[in-house]
């Protein structure tokens, strides 16, 4: 009735598990371009890929469609721009996304911060200016007719006197 599964695929390859402890945002990671701890990069960084950085890079990181994950240990020097940017070691620049940056525990931003939803876990340290006033890049295109629509019906119920439990017009 209850079969263990087996822990090898048919093709003989083992399965890869997830681990609790694991960072989520090295699980959603697996295909992404990684830099090892051993590895210094100088240069500017361009792509569209998920990228996770567990070396040190110094000078611009350019992911227009991509997450940039700067690992426990990992460092970068220069301005950042993607998607989504999850901060876990160290960057000294300034940070850009259309989506979200999340700076965790362990990480640790000195520059400026700049998208429409931002979380900082406690504990970590940020030594910058936050603006969360931008458009969030996946925002429906409808949020402008629902607006309206609210002012509209907001307009519309203060022209019409509010009625008491009676049925009495009451005053306001």
């Amino acid at each position: 009735m209850f079969k263990k599964t087996d822990p090898e695929s048919s093709a003989g390859e083992a399965r890869t598990a997830i681990h609790p402890s694991s960072p989520a945002s090295m699980i959603r990671n697996r295909g992404a371009t990684r830099i090892a701890p051993s590895i210094q990069i100088s240069g500017q960084i361009r792509g569209n890929a998920d990228f996770i950085v567990h070396g040190r890079i110094e000078g611009s990181i350019h992911l227009d469609g991509g997450l940039l994950t700067v690992a426990k240990g990992g460092r970068v020097d220069g301005d950042v721009s993607a998607r989504a940017i999850h901060v876990e070691g160290r960057i000294e620049g300034d940070l850009q996304a259309t989506q979200t940056i999340v700076v965790r525990r362990t990480g640790r931003v000195r520059g400026s911060i700049t998208a429409p939803r931002v979380v900082l876990d406690v504990g970590c340290t940020c030594s910058c200016a936050i603006d969360m006033n931008v458009a969030e890049e996946s925002a429906p295109a409808t949020r402008g007719a629902k607006v309206a629509e609210f002012k509209s019906a907001i307009s519309s119920t203060r022209a019409r006197p509010a009625k008491s439990a009676t049925g009495k017009a009451s005053p306001r």
